[in-house]
């Protein structure tokens, strides 16, 4: 929890949102969810001390760099202004359309010594001070990479890949639910069909499509056909991500109901196995070649 500190109290509400570009309603939710700030009561309302104000307008100029809220509002007020200098630092002197690799060597002996909470933590770590597009380029696919090599090395095993899965998909899921913002449009929804369990390349496009401002609506993996049509419908949603990773996995029953997808609506398809269904999706369907595409495909066909 974050406090006003000994500051003589002086602005209201509306003042603070005018100083720092952060509406009255975003600022009172920020409050209530997060204690980004206390303010003081009186009988006029809420009143902010020169602390809170400063500590405000550098958590909006993180969010508008990407980092979401949930994962930022808890900082103490000196991590703040360490992460807004590095984050300036980094977009001054890069200028580099992707992120530079993590070291993962931290990450990577936790899971040798199957230490779960060496790997969260480490995790936790990235994702508190990255922004959603940078964690996702610079720590997840990289960690997501070097697990398949050893896996096909044959120097992996089935309980570590199950492990750090399990702690990615929880890292991720936590932060798609902070950042994602209830009742934003256009909508998408994503999911992987019935027999598919890979998911979390999904869950990447889902915090990348949220963290841009997308209505997300994330159902996971092994859901049926006939349940991701009633999430588009009674979603209103424009697009549907598909994820198809594993041979053979989808019967071919689910494919055919997936070909057909409601009225107004596209299917989009990424993984290793879209050629599946692409063919029979026709001028309704969009191939997503990795997961660098999904802003530039979103900010093209969704409006």
């Amino acid at each position: 929890m974050a406090h006003s500190g000994s500051d003589a109290l002086q602005y209201p509400i509306r003042a603070v949102s005018r100083m720092t570009g952060i509406s009255v309603d975003t600022l009172r939710a920020w409050e209530r969810r997060y204690e980004a700030v206390v303010p003081a009561r009186s009988d006029r309302g809420r009143l902010y001390s020169d602390a809170d104000v400063v500590r405000l307008q550098r958590l909006a100029e993180l969010v508008k760099r990407g980092h979401a809220i949930g994962t930022i509002a808890t900082l103490a007020d000196r991590e703040l202004e360490r992460l807004v200098e590095r984050t300036e630092t980094q977009a001054a002197s890069a200028g580099a359309d992707e992120a530079p690799a993590a070291d993962l060597g931290a990450l990577m002996d936790g899971l040798d010594r199957y230490d779960l909470l060496r790997i969260e933590s480490n995790l936790n770590r990235f994702a508190a001070v990255l922004p959603p597009r940078d964690l996702v380029f610079a720590v997840i696919v990289p960690l997501l990479q070097e697990v398949g090599r050893r896996w096909e090395a044959g120097t992996l095993r089935p309980a570590q890949e199950h492990l750090v899965s399990a702690i990615v998909r929880s890292v991720l899921g936590g932060l798609l639910r902070a950042t994602a913002r209830p009742g934003a449009t256009p909508r998408l929804v994503l999911a992987t069909p019935s027999g598919e369990r890979h998911e979390l390349g999904l869950l990447c496009a889902a915090l990348l499509a949220a963290s841009a401002g997308y209505g997300v609506v994330y159902l996971g993996a092994d859901l049926p056909a006939a349940d991701i049509e009633h999430a588009v419908t009674e979603a209103g949603a424009r697009v549907a991500m598909i994820g198809l990773t594993t041979p053979g996995a989808v019967p071919r029953a689910e494919l055919r109901r997936l070909s057909k997808p409601p009225r107004g609506v596209e299917l989009w398809v990424g993984g290793p196995e879209s050629h599946a269904l692409l063919p029979s999706l026709g001028a309704r369907g969009r191939h997503v070649d990795g997961l660098a595409e999904v802003i530039p495909m979103l900010s093209r066909h969704v409006h």
